[in-house]
């Protein structure tokens, strides 16, 4: 075992919460630390983004939110500054501002543990109608929704790092900075800022999608190029930014099949001028070595992942397919005739019914995605005795699947997340305890993994395309809160989703760097069921806080193959009582 993956391994168990003892934070939170919610940097060049009052936005019928999921069918939308202002007011910007007790505070677009936000955006870019004369790199100031110039570089330099790339191809760069969550949350911080990294590249990208583009991550980039392209490498103290990905943003009709930028482009990034000097956040600091030690650990090298990959999906396709067809031949033996009828009548019956009442029920096709996006929020306080349409949540769960999900091309590895549910208030299911898994064929493979006694019974009404199963008949929604740090939440709602990832596997495979990937993974899910909870009428909530061994114990997991690594709440909200809402910005 490499020394990374040494301290890997004993960052996540030192960082785990469990009934006896919580991870490692300050003793109490000391306010005159607290963190400033915005960076910026004096001393640079501010360019003003268009802005659009919530009026407007209720106004824009299309896209629709269904529209989001099929982005090539839509005229992609000029580059210029417009479509710029659009797609970052739609991802990162401001959402509204929130009043209590004479207490005013900001709430975003992408959502944050704890509201903290220590994600940080970049946009690199050639010349830009409107906007921008050169090609830049500018950092991205959510306070008053404008671009910082970092710096300009030559048309020669922009040739270089957009060759291979579709035509109309920009880069968004993105950092963390640990300080402002471990202000809080202490060793735990390092998780939950790649949370927010996960959920942020999911916002990009259905902001992407409203204006006929596509994201690509660049999975082949190394965490040092990627610093020297933003302009935050060799930063250092408490306050410095760690880099965390660059993607690819294009046209939705073109197919983007690079995975990095040309290297040979990076001197020129490192002999820039960078304008600009970042605002202090706050005037002393706490450390938590452990952070340090599991970033550094989790540094990227470059790589040649994207080839290796077509090569080894060819193989497993293969494989797949030898496998299906043995394991069918085999079902077909075990079970008469009059059983496969009645199986297939079923399933066909709950496939039917899916489609017919998605489309009774809600009509998705709509529903403006615009409204979605900006009026997402979390959930509070949710109410107990309301349920959930069964067909509404079914779907939900089908959206998570990344076959043919445009929302999951953002991404290049997995999936490797699968959804461990305590089901309280949904309709025609029993409460209790299911398993839906995102990937198929593990189902063997998962069933060992866990409690040999647990039922495996697929719900009569689940449709056919989903590996949904419930394994034990029970009212679990007081357990399911206890797991998720005693939150109410957690038990009033309609269902909670424990993610259970992949671990042990693909950190042997790919090494100590894609720790952060496996909770992208979980914040793109999570971003996901924000929006699909919105979209419905209903609302979601992101809960990092939770007992992990516990969770692991309670369903027989042991070692290190799956790990529980975000928990995941939806439901119907309570009204905020005392809670003033007022606009993002003025216009």
């Amino acid at each position: 075992m490499t020394k990374e993956l040494e301290a890997i391994l004993a960052y996540h168990q030192a960082s785990k919460h469990n009934f006896k003892s919580y991870a490692p934070g300050p003793h109490r939170l000391d306010l005159r630390l607290k963190p400033d919610l915005f960076l910026n940097y004096h001393g640079t060049r501010l360019l003003n983004l268009e802005i659009w009052s919530d009026e407007q936005t209720k106004a824009e019928i299309y896209p629709t939110y269904e529209q989001a999921f099929s982005p090539e069918k839509l005229k992609p939308s000029e580059l210029n500054a417009k479509s710029i202002s659009r797609l970052f007011f739609d991802s990162f910007a401001i959402s509204a501002w929130k009043m209590a007790e004479g207490t005013k505070w900001p709430l975003r677009v992408n959502p944050s543990s704890g509201n903290l936000h220590p994600t940080e955006v970049y946009l690199l870019s050639g010349p830009m109608k409107g906007l921008l004369k050169n090609p830049s790199v500018c950092h991205y100031a959510s306070l008053p929704h404008a671009l910082e110039i970092r710096a300009e570089f030559s048309q020669a330099t922009w040739k270089l790092l957009s060759s291979g790339f579709p035509e109309g191809t920009f880069f968004v760069g993105l950092s963390s900075i640990f300080w402002r969550v471990s202000w809080k949350y202490g060793l735990r911080a390092f998780r939950y800022a790649q949370h927010d990294v996960g959920h942020a590249i999911a916002a990009l990208t259905f902001a992407a999608a409203g204006l006929g583009w596509k994201t690509s991550l660049l999975p082949d980039m190394s965490s040092e190029d990627i610093a020297a392209l933003l302009g935050i490498s060799g930063e250092k103290g408490p306050e410095k930014q760690e880099p965390a990905c660059l993607l690819a943003v294009y046209p939705a009709g073109k197919t983007c099949t690079k995975s990095r930028i040309s290297s040979g482009v990076i001197p020129d990034f490192k002999n820039l001028s960078w304008k600009g000097i970042p605002n202090s956040l706050s005037p002393e600091h706490v450390e938590w070595v452990g952070i340090e030690d599991v970033a550094l650990a989790a540094q990227k090298k470059e790589t040649d992942y994207l080839d290796k990959r077509e090569e080894s999906n060819e193989k497993l396709k293969e494989e797949l397919k030898e496998k299906s067809n043995e394991k069918l031949k085999e079902e077909l033996k075990e079970k008469s005739n009059e059983e496969l009828k009645e199986e297939l009548k079923s399933n066909m019956q709950a496939a039917s019914s899916l489609k017919t009442s998605f489309r009774n029920l809600f009509n998705l096709d709509t529903v403006p995605l615009r409204e979605v996006i900006r009026k997402r929020r979390s959930a509070i306080e949710m109410n107990n005795s309301a349920y959930l349409e069964d067909e509404i949540f079914y779907a939900m769960l089908q959206r998570t699947l990344p076959e043919n999900n445009p929302i999951f091309n953002s991404i290049a590895f997995g999936p490797f997340t699968h959804l461990l549910l305590f089901v309280n208030h949904v309709k025609d299911l029993l409460p209790g305890l299911y398993i839906f898994l995102r990937k198929p064929e593990e189902k063997d493979r998962f069933k060992a993994a866990i409690r040999p006694d647990f039922l495996w019974e697929k719900p009569k009404n689940c449709p056919l395309d989903l590996e949904f199963y419930l394994l034990m008949e029970e009212t679990l929604d007081s357990f399911a809160a206890q797991l998720s740090c005693a939150q109410r939440k957690a038990a009033d709602a309609c269902f909670t989703a424990c993610m259970l990832s992949e671990f042990e596997k693909p950190l042997k495979r790919f090494g100590a760097w894609i720790y952060p990937y496996l909770f992208w993974e979980c914040g793109i899910l999570g971003q996901l069921l924000y929006l699909e909870a919105e979209a419905y009428g209903l609302r979601g909530c992101g809960i990092g806080c939770f007992f992990d061994d516990p969770l692991h114990d309670a369903i027989g997991l042991k070692g290190l193959e799956f790990q529980d690594l975000y928990h995941f709440a939806v439901g119907y909200p309570l009204p905020e009582i005392g809670v003033i809402t007022l606009p993002a910005y003025e216009m």
